[in-house]
């Protein structure tokens, strides 16, 4: 560790220097200051710069991390904003007197978010090594796979030169911005810029449950803090027995049965057992079936 300080403002939590009103305060006192509601000092003394950054190293490691991790958020930021999906995310909006308004197949905030994230990528990937090749921008209708791929390299750029920009008081704090800072939303419930913290807070990376995940490809139960979907939407048993895929429970077990269908997740947690399928696999049997009796659909698949 160096003796510099994070250029982030990062503190050590309860480290406190001598001339601070919480120096030498213990914990029993502190909780009686909390609640007697005096402004409390959570540390005051700098976190320490890693060696050669000028970066503490919680932020150079979740700088690190959001980074590595955006573009499995743009993809499936895409894959959300895909209006093949044909999913409605905003709610009606109605008032007394007055008639209801169509809610909007792709909300706002979602195009917002996908645009700032990788205007961020493509324009540090550029700054870093102008010839990355990563020139232009991404086509407006690029779908989740080619959106990753395009953030994919953006990424691999910049943390090809991170350290360089961790070791650059101006260039790291203009990064944290946007990748670290939260960006609170105005007085109009608009929020004026989405760095990447501010996207997976509110779209995650990942479908959220916390879970047991039978991997129904190799027959093992796994541990883990979610069910990766960006890619290719996780759909319930409910929702593929419903109209717009299998249309029966009878047509959904025929095609497991005959047709190879298999669930890519058996969860246990918040939502009780769930048995999740493959959008993209419930969908394409359909398709096969499809075809198989001459364009029409047999009774029972909607």
């Amino acid at each position: 560790m160096s003796e510099r300080g994070c250029v982030l403002g990062c503190t050590v939590p309860d480290l406190h220097y001598a001339t601070c009103a919480w120096y030498g305060v213990n914990d029993a006192q502190a909780e009686l200051a909390k609640r007697a509601g005096v402004a409390v000092c959570a540390g005051c003394v700098p976190a320490p710069a890693s060696d050669g950054v000028m970066i503490c190293e919680r932020c150079y490691r979740r700088m690190r991390g959001h980074i590595d991790n955006a573009a499995d958020l743009v993809g499936r930021l895409r894959s959300l904003a895909d209006p093949r999906k044909a999913m409605v995310y905003d709610a009606m909006r109605s008032s007394s007197g007055k008639g209801t308004e169509a809610p909007a197949p792709t909300p706002a905030d979602l195009i917002d978010a996908s645009e700032d994230v990788m205007r961020s990528l493509r324009s540090w990937a550029v700054f870093v090594d102008p010839r990355s090749g990563i020139v232009g921008g991404m086509p407006a209708g690029a779908g989740s796979l080619a959106a990753y791929d395009y953030a994919r390299s953006c990424a691999n750029v910049i943390l090809g030169d991170f350290d360089r920009i961790a070791n650059h008081a101006g260039d790291v704090q203009q990064l944290a911005e946007a990748v670290l800072v939260r960006h609170p939303v105005d007085g109009d419930g608009v929020r004026p810029f989405w760095s990447i913290v501010d996207a997976v807070s509110r779209y995650r990376l990942e479908r959220p449950d916390a879970a047991r995940v039978a991997d129904a490809d190799t027959d093992e139960e796994l541990e883990v803090s979610a069910v990766v979907e960006w890619r290719d939407r996780l759909i319930t048993r409910a929702e593929a027995v419903s109209k717009a895929y299998a249309g029966s429970e009878s047509t959904l077990l025929r095609w497991r049965k005959s047709e190879g269908l298999v669930p890519r997740a058996i969860t246990s947690g918040p939502l009780g057992h769930v048995t999740w399928f493959r959008e993209s696999e419930v969908l394409a049997i359909k398709e096969a079936m499809r075809k198989r009796v001459g364009g029409r659909p047999r009774k029972g698949q909607g």
